[in-house]
């Protein structure tokens, strides 16, 4: 605050000096032609890029009107900043190059108002911003030596050649600059893939230094202090989804405290918390990051680490900002996820940094299958080991998660026919024969995006993604006549009811009760068909 007003008033005294405004129709030109210059340098942001309009523009334009034009090209890019960035930015470009008219307009040597109006500016804007344009001193220097020289020439022989000039200049240092960034980006490239081999190496020596004797907390949070080593994160916290309590537990962590820890593990969420962070538009890799306001967080299941963003910068990491890198079994089913915070760099992750995290997480799974803790939690069986589906309890997280997508799709709950009688006449062997030529059906006969169940003893359930309320019937009624056709002792047949997602119900819990309660009017309306409410 205090330098933007400093800004502010040597702004407001240079104005005075700068009087008077004398404003001609080609400075309107010159506007617009620094909002070209300056937009096709936003990528690039360098010392020099004023001067391309500065200096023409005191040899065609009024000079009084120099510093306004240039700070408004400067601050005008077309790019995502904040107010306060470009109001800093206009003051900054104004002051600096207001300063250098109010020289030049008061000397009277041609050769020293060209180098006052180049190696000034240049010089000042350099040092305001050291950190931006140190990569392009050279390159920077060198042109403003021959801008210097076209500006001297200039002013003896004003012809509009001069202003070809420049901008031939221009187009020569733009391609300059093109070329030393993909040099710079090849070499930040090469130096990432050494980086990450160090850190695939450091890797390997941590998992085989870890000991199986350790015990599994030991070897978590060695994990963890490994996540902060080697993705540089100061904050990492491990968790297993236990879903016979439907709580997520906090097993692990490095960096947050023993107090804060003890925290969040009073504190355990449910399931349901995750399942909404695990959303398609948040994906990186095969993790997901969650940037701050993009979702409510609840205060009790959060540790809240940091107080502003590490940087003043658009892609800084902010206090709210979730990485959220799941832990997988073998069959890809989500039991538990590595959480982390206030990355050492200040910004948001690197794809690299996400898939390092997402090796430790292999490791770690692991661990918790090895842990007599742990094993029989990570290892749950989520598919029905005589139908190969999911299993109740696993379906309610498939339709959670979709829920929490908010697309619209359909419930279906299936129920078969008569299947007590069947059991009763040729034997439960033959009943459950029965139901896996069922199972074979939904799981062969739906789309790839769908989801089949065994809900309970004699029922299944389907969850039937972004569908309307016309082709959820006619999924369910193709399924229905598949089932007609199974060649068996007996004629057999399903009866299924229907529920649609957000008209039936906005949580699991109402979308199963109004498919069960159609499921049942079907029964008793004869069997064999379907319903929906």
């Amino acid at each position: 605050m205090k330098r933007s007003l400093l800004l502010i008033a040597s702004a407001v005294l240079l104005t005075y000096f700068l009087r008077p405004f004398n404003f001609v129709p080609l400075d309107l030109a010159f506007l617009l032609y620094s909002l070209a210059i300056f937009n096709l340098n936003k990528d690039i942001k360098t010392a020099s890029i004023g001067l391309f309009v500065a200096l023409p523009h005191t040899l065609f334009g009024s000079e009084s009107l120099v510093p306004l034009i240039v700070a408004l090209g400067a601050s005008m890019r077309m790019e995502k900043t904040a107010f306060r960035k470009r109001l800093n930015e206009f003051l900054e470009y104004y002051c600096v190059y207001a300063l250098a008219v109010v020289l030049f307009v008061r000397s009277t040597d041609p050769v020293w108002k060209s180098l006052l109006l180049s190696f000034l500016p240049f010089s000042l804007m350099f040092l305001i911003q050291l950190d931006k344009y140190k990569w392009f001193f050279l390159q920077d220097a060198v042109f403003v030596s021959s801008l210097t020289c076209l500006h001297i020439i200039g002013q003896y022989a004003r012809s509009w050649w001069i202003l070809i000039a420049f901008a031939l200049n221009f187009v020569v240092y733009r391609w300059l600059l093109d070329y030393k960034m993909k040099t710079k980006e090849l070499s930040k490239f090469e130096s990432n893939y050494r980086d990450f081999r160090k850190k695939l190496a450091k890797l390997v020596e941590m998992v085989d230094s870890t000991s199986q004797s350790s015990s599994i907390y030991e070897s978590l949070n060695k994990l963890a202090e490994a996540i902060s080593d080697l993705a540089g994160f100061k904050y990492v916290l491990m968790n297993v989804l236990n879903r016979d309590l439907g709580v997520i537990q906090r097993v692990a962590q490095h960096g947050i405290g023993e107090e804060e820890f003890k925290r969040l593990k009073q504190n355990p969420p449910p399931i349901e918390y995750v399942l909404r962070f695990t959303q398609e538009r948040f994906k990186v890799s095969n993790s997901y990051f969650i940037p701050e306001g993009a979702l409510e967080l609840p205060a009790e299941y959060v540790a809240t680490l940091l107080n502003g963003p590490m940087e003043d910068e658009p892609d800084a990491w902010r206090p709210n900002d979730m990485l959220i890198v799941p832990i997988r079994s073998p069959m890809n089913e989500m039991v538990g996820y590595i959480s982390v915070d206030a990355p050492l760099s200040g910004k948001r992750p690197r794809v690299e940094d996400i898939q390092i995290i997402e090796l430790v997480a292999d490791q770690a799974y692991k661990l918790l299958e090895r842990s007599q803790l742990y094993h029989d939690i990570v290892t749950r069986v989520s598919y029905d080991p005589h139908t190969l589906l999911l299993t109740h309890s696993a379906f309610l997280g498939a339709l959670e998660a979709e829920i929490e997508r908010g697309n619209r799709f359909a419930v279906v709950i299936l129920d078969v026919d008569d299947l007590s009688n069947i059991n009763a006449r040729f034997g439960h062997e033959a009943g459950d024969q029965l139901l896996e030529k069922i199972s074979d059906i939904l799981r062969n006969r739906t789309r790839k995006t769908d989801v089949a169940a065994r809900f309970g003893g004699e029922e299944f359930a389907l969850l039937l993604r972004n569908v309307t309320k016309s082709k959820a019937i006619e999924i369910t009624d193709r399924l229905l006549e598949e089932v007609r056709r199974i060649e068996f002792n007996v004629r057999v047949s399903l009866s299924a009811g229907i529920a649609m997602f957000p008209e039936h119900g906005r949580t699991a819990q109402e979308l199963i009760k109004i498919a069960t309660q159609a499921l049942q009017i079907a029964k008793m309306s004869g069997k064999d068909r379907l319903m929906i409410l």
